[in-house]
């Protein structure tokens, strides 16, 4: 019934092709096929139309040579693309294979630079001054808890960071703290280890080694670390170690270190840095495509480059400049000084410039400056300046110390002769200012050995007139001058950085330094000021051991150091460190100048022979009592021993210690007795 209703539905209405056209069709086809409609009439399929004859004018188109050259030519340069393909890829694979697999080879490994082990600083009888011990660490894998950037950038994964704060909670520390360590050591090195927590608790420690699963990315390591164990001896030559920053290795001395590194900052790790560091050794990490450490650090062989350092320092000796300049600032509290609060000591060979003893009081604890950076940012703001080596950076007036340089001033212009008389009194006046002297009851004539020998103040002021006069008729600057020559005023030249020149006033210094005008002239008190120590003189405790040690040995300028020689990782001496004498100096009646500081220690009127007249060596030394702006005298003593056969200058400074009998003499003699065995 169906499908009669659909037959005479389809005789009435119009035809398939003239409603839907060709589709239509086609689908009723398919329909029939199928077996539907087999009631329906048969459909007729018409052919398609054929395609339409290709016409002469086209034929004969392709038949020009023009249309076969193009078509040639499209063909020459589609060969030669595929040639050149073909070429590049046969160059890629057969030529270029093995360096492109080295350098995928070469990009799956990178190089990771440690720190060694640096070479130890031993004293003059191989005492340890500065060594290496082992110091444990927790340390981060970068690349396991985050992801490497380019430019040393770190960026933590969520794991990661949770793992830091885990980490944070356990040691009570910041988390940024230690994610402040990991892009730090990032941007030094960026597959190398980075050392978040530097001294761990032995708890710590412990609880990280057992959890090592749950603290995944950390681990426990044991570094090189530098270890000093004497304490608070030796800060001063010693110096501390740092970290090389962007702006220090655009410096010549750190030419070839790395970014972090640590290096020498002060003293004689600074200036022999060359010699006691051991390099960085080198371990190779196999990583992924992302920077991710798969592979087990590999370690590089390499020689020991570390060697060790001899130093001239005695350390017994050392230890006995240290107790004496607390002796002696004692002594000075004793003697009605309550401010006398620091000094320095200088022990030397005068013959070679070898320092035995090279002490600044207060100092600081070595070991402590040296893994606490805390305590170390303490002491820039310490009272007392810890940091600061009284005996290379200080500069004081020398007060009466200075007498034996003018007197040898005096001898060599012919201003004066040993037997040359002059009158000490109590004072003496110069234009309208009256000079006095320590004694004011004094008046006698008296030659230049007797002068030394009572530090009579108006004799030298005498002496300083003079030297004006000579000045202001030729120029001459013959204190100045002489000052100069026995290493005042200068930097003595020693192995040690920040050594401090010093002043050695002269008009020219002052037209330098001052701007009004009457400061800029050069009047007869400034001459008579300087021939006592006093006015703008500024040297240092170790200037002055030079001075006095060319005055001992005959004319020599020394150049003080404290290293002697260079140890192999054996210990035994590889090299003699030779330090060559600035300067030679012919040096006028010299005798008298040690007659008269021997006087000063053991006549009856001797300024020190309280001290050392019945020391058991004989001392050739000179008490300073020099003036300041404020406070109380600084202390000074200057001598040699024994005194005809000088093998030692000692040379002490008690700042705001009062005269020079009271406070520097007594610990000079406390050195003595060290260094010769005797009390």
């Amino acid at each position: 019934m169906l499908r009669g209703h659909r037959h005479r539905q389809a005789a009435v209405r119009p035809p398939r092709r003239a409603r839907f056209g060709a589709a239509a069709e086609w689908a009723s086809v398919r329909r029939r096929r199928r077996g539907w409609g087999s009631r329906m009439a048969p459909v007729v399929v018409r052919p398609r139309p054929s395609v339409e004859p290709v016409s002469v004018a086209e034929r004969d188109y392709f038949r020009r040579p023009a249309f076969h050259v193009r078509v040639g030519a499209v063909g020459l340069v589609a060969a030669t693309l595929f040639a050149i393909l073909f070429l590049r890829l046969w160059s890629l694979e057969v030529i270029q294979g093995r360096q492109f697999a080295q350098t995928a080879r070469a990009q799956a490994f990178r190089t990771v630079h440690f720190a060694t082990a640096r070479g130890p600083i031993l004293d003059r009888s191989g005492r340890l001054f500065a060594g290496t011990s082992g110091a444990v660490v927790v340390s981060a894998d970068p690349a396991t808890l985050g992801t490497l950037g380019p430019h040393g950038r770190w960026t933590p994964s969520p794991t990661g960071r949770a793992r830091v704060r885990h980490l944070a909670w356990v040691a009570r520390v910041p988390s940024r703290r230690l994610l402040a360590n990991i892009r730090r050591s990032v941007r030094r090195s960026p597959f190398a280890p980075a050392v978040v927590i530097a001294r761990p608790s032995r708890a710590l420690a412990f609880y990280l080694d057992e959890a090592a699963r749950d603290f995944r990315g950390f681990t426990v390591t044991v570094l090189p670390n530098r270890w000093y164990p004497r304490g608070t001896l030796g800060g001063e030559f010693l110096g501390l170690l740092g970290e090389v920053n962007s702006r220090e290795l655009r410096e010549h001395r750190y030419k070839g270190a790395r970014l972090g590194q640590i290096v020498g900052q002060s003293g004689v790790e600074a200036t022999y840095d060359n010699t006691l560091d051991g390099g960085l050794a080198s371990a190779r990490v196999h990583v992924d495509a992302r920077g991710r450490i798969v592979g087990p650090l590999r370690t590089v062989p390499q020689k020991p480059r570390a060697r060790g350092l001899q130093l001239s320092i005695d350390l017994r000796l050392q230890r006995a400049a240290m107790r004496a300049i607390r002796d002696g600032i004692a002594a000075a509290h004793r003697a009605g000084h309550p401010d006398a609060d620091a000094g320095a000591a200088v022990v030397m060979n005068p013959w070679n410039g070898e320092i035995y003893a090279l002490a600044s009081y207060p100092g600081f604890d070595q070991r402590r400056a040296a893994v606490d950076r805390s305590y170390l940012s303490s002491l820039f703001r310490a009272p007392g300046s810890p940091l600061l080596d009284r005996a290379t950076q200080g500069l004081y007036p020398t007060g009466s110390t200075f007498k034996p340089i003018v007197a040898e001033a005096a001898l060599a212009t012919g201003v004066i002769t040993p037997w040359s008389s002059l009158p000490c009194t109590g004072s003496l006046t110069v234009g309208n200012i009256v000079f006095h002297n320590v004694e004011p009851a004094i008046n006698a004539s008296l030659n230049l050995e007797q002068a030394l020998a009572i530090s009579c103040d108006t004799w030298f002021y005498r002496l300083g007139t003079m030297f004006y006069a000579r000045q202001a008729a030729t120029g001459a600057l013959d204190m100045q001058r002489w000052a100069h020559a026995l290493g005042l005023g200068h930097p003595t030249g020693l192995d040690l950085p920040g050594e401090y020149g010093g002043v050695v006033p002269t008009p020219g210094w002052l037209r330098k330094t001052f701007r009004a005008p009457a400061q800029r002239i050069w009047y007869e008190g400034y001459s008579v000021n300087l021939s006592i120590g006093q006015g703008y003189l500024a040297v240092t405790p170790l200037q002055l051991a030079v001075a006095y040690s060319a005055l001992a040995n005959g004319g020599t300028v020394v150049r003080p150091h404290v290293a002697r020689a260079v140890l192999s990782a054996h210990g035994t001496v590889i090299r003699r460190l030779r330090f060559r004498p600035r300067r030679r100096l012919h040096l006028t009646d010299a005798d008298a100048i040690h007659a008269g500081l021997y006087a000063a220690t053991h006549a009856a009127d001797g300024t020190s022979t309280s001290v050392f007249g019945s020391f058991r060596v004989p001392v050739a030394g000179k008490t300073g009592t020099a003036q300041t702006p404020f406070g109380s005298d600084h202390s000074w003593y200057a001598s040699w021993a024994p005194a005809g056969a000088p093998r030692v200058v000692v040379v002490v400074l008690i700042e705001h210690g009062g005269f020079g009998v009271e406070a520097a003499a007594p610990a000079a003699r406390e050195i003595y007795s060290a260094f010769f065995h005797v009390r």
